[in-house]
């Protein structure tokens, strides 16, 4: 494993030029022999919206992937993914990704089934399940996409294989892991068991603001990254893009534990030239959940969180009556018994304020305030 991470400037979602770069990119930093062997791609599936919304790794870049990993020999390409209240197979072909998997000689993995898969080095996890997939490929990449995010405040290569855990199961974890600092230990652990092998970032157009992961805004960065370090691609995309990486837990977490890095200064670009690929631009999300700490007693951080962190609010005007954010509530406080059975949070006090609901929501009917 290296500290290198691979830029390449691409403007625009033309397959060739996407084949190319990524070809660039695999040159100048490898990723493992995939000769006879079987490779899992893991792109990015919020929820089937189309390409130009951001919301998914871009079809094109999968297809490309795709394409980059059969010329290599790959025995199998297999691309799989878990949304949280969406059939897999059906959200793919929505998007366009199931057509480019299969016309560039791969096969779409619909995750339905788990499989526990041991994790002796975790901190707070050591077993997870995961996607049985997961245990018939010798290789695993990470296909992400470069977006804010309210509860994590920036998510791309680790955050995604959060997905190798199936449907709702992924909203659980939020009410097993309520603190954020605990929930960034249970990614670094996730990714410590998933172990990827290589991850490639859709940059190109990215999502900023206050609505990201799932309904922000697009926003054009002109780039694809790659690497056989997932800590080292997230961090330097992140700082590409405004972010201090110490600022977002789990990527501080990670770097603690020494196991991809020890410090930044260890991790190297080749190719495009950072500052090619920098946007002052990209808004990025500053943590939304502060903590003052567990020597803190527990009413003063009651009443800061009361103050300072975000909490739903639910329009019944742009509500769809659809249902998601009620399955995917982790502590079941949503019902559709609001005014003309909409959707409702019923016990504000009780909100966990991972904010799952905000995420899954597709239709832009559910805010983030502070009062």
């Amino acid at each position: 494993m290296t500290k290198t991470v691979a830029l390449q400037k691409c403007s625009e979602y033309v397959f060739d030029d996407v084949y190319s770069c990524i070809e660039k990119m695999m040159e100048l930093v490898p990723p493992p022999d995939v000769k006879d062997k079987v490779v899992l791609i893991k792109p990015n599936i919020l929820y089937p919206k189309r390409p130009e919304l951001a919301v998914c790794t871009h079809p094109v870049v999968v297809g490309a992937a795709v394409k980059a990993f059969v010329r290599r020999g790959a025995a199998l390409v297999m691309v799989g993914e878990s949304p949280a209240v969406s059939n897999s197979t059906t959200s793919a072909k929505l998007t366009g990704m199931y057509d480019q998997v299969v016309y560039n000689g791969g096969m779409w993995a619909d995750f339905h089934k788990s499989v526990p898969i041991a994790c002796p080095d975790g901190v707070c996890v050591k077993q997870f399940e995961f996607a049985t997939q997961f245990t018939e490929a010798d290789i695993v990449v990470s296909l992400c996409k470069l977006k804010s995010h309210q509860l994590m405040s920036y998510t791309g290569a680790m955050k995604n294989l959060f997905g190798l855990v199936v449907g709702l199961s992924k909203a659980q974890k939020h009410y097993q892991f309520p603190e954020k600092e605990d929930f960034g230990n249970f990614l670094v652990d996730l990714n410590i068991a998933a172990d990827a092998d290589y991850a490639i970032m859709d940059a190109i157009v990215g999502m900023d603001g206050p609505g990201g992961p799932g309904s922000g805004d697009p926003i054009k960065l002109g780039f694809l990254a790659a690497s056989d370090n997932i800590l080292a691609l997230d961090w330097k995309c992140a700082s590409l893009v405004g972010y201090d990486p110490f600022r977002i837990i789990y990527l501080r977490l990670a770097m603690e534990r020494g196991i991809w890095l020890n410090t930044p200064g260890e991790i190297s670009t080749v190719g495009a030239m950072e500052i090619e690929c920098q946007n002052t631009n990209f808004r990025i999300v500053k943590d939304p959940s502060p903590t003052l700490g567990k020597m803190v007693p527990k009413w003063v951080d009651f009443l800061a969180k009361k103050v300072f962190v975000k909490t739903p609010r639910f329009s019944a005007t742009r509500c769809k009556s659809c249902g998601r954010c009620e399955q995917i509530c982790p502590a079941h406080l949503i019902n559709m018994e609001g005014r003309n059975g909409t959707a409702q949070l019923t016990d504000r006090s009780k909100c966990l304020h991972c904010f799952c609901c905000h995420e899954i929501c597709s239709f832009g009917a559910i805010k983030l305030r502070r009062f």
